[in-house]
């Protein structure tokens, strides 16, 4: 079966800093035809930063949607043309002012595939060492360490529930756990 859709008409109808919103008609597969709303989005990346100790560094960050403070791993938006390795590394050090001596692609996540084209690129990374943070002008969060041990709990049992920390956190300790089984 066929299913992919053709766009027959594309109208921007929301232009803002971060967000594209389009209104899209569409051909369906049986030749009908529909409407799609998309939100454009430039797409992020997001790592999991584990230290010697087997601690995992989160954050606490008030996340206006949800209107409540979300615990979740440092991440951050692409810029225009920007590669996503380079994104996190920057991130890293901004949020929790570390840097990593070893680094692992976990691959990436689509977040809501029902309204958005958002890509998540997440890493591992290791090995790290601390120095100063810089946040951003305007960025409020609150940096912390938890057992790596107990953040996958959490993941697992639903206390923590950011899409991209928990995906990271499955993703690390499997490619952890290939790197001991190996």
């Amino acid at each position: 079966m066929e299913l992919m859709e053709k766009t027959l008409a594309s109208r921007k109808v929301f232009d803002g800093r971060l967000l594209k919103v389009y209104r899209d008609e569409v051909e369906l597969a049986n030749g009908d035809t529909s409407v799609r709303e998309l939100v454009h989005h430039p797409g992020g990346a997001a790592v999991a930063a584990l230290d010697g100790d087997g601690n995992i560094y989160l954050e606490r960050q008030f996340r206006y949607p949800y209107r409540k403070v979300v615990l979740e791993i440092p991440a951050g938006k692409l810029e225009p043309g920007e590669d996503p390795f380079d994104a996190i590394k920057r991130e890293l050090e901004e949020e929790i002012g570390a840097r990593a001596g070893r680094w692992d692609a976990l691959g990436y996540i689509m977040p809501s595939v029902g309204y958005t084209d958002e890509m998540l690129y997440l890493f591992l990374a290791r090995d790290l060492t601390f120095g100063e943070r810089r946040l951003d002008q305007g960025e409020f969060l609150e940096p912390f360490k938890m057992p790596f041990t107990e953040a996958l709990a959490q993941a697992a049992d639903g206390r923590l529930n950011d899409a991209k920390t928990v995906a990271a956190l499955f993703r690390a300790d499997r490619l952890m756990r290939e790197e001991t089984d190996g």
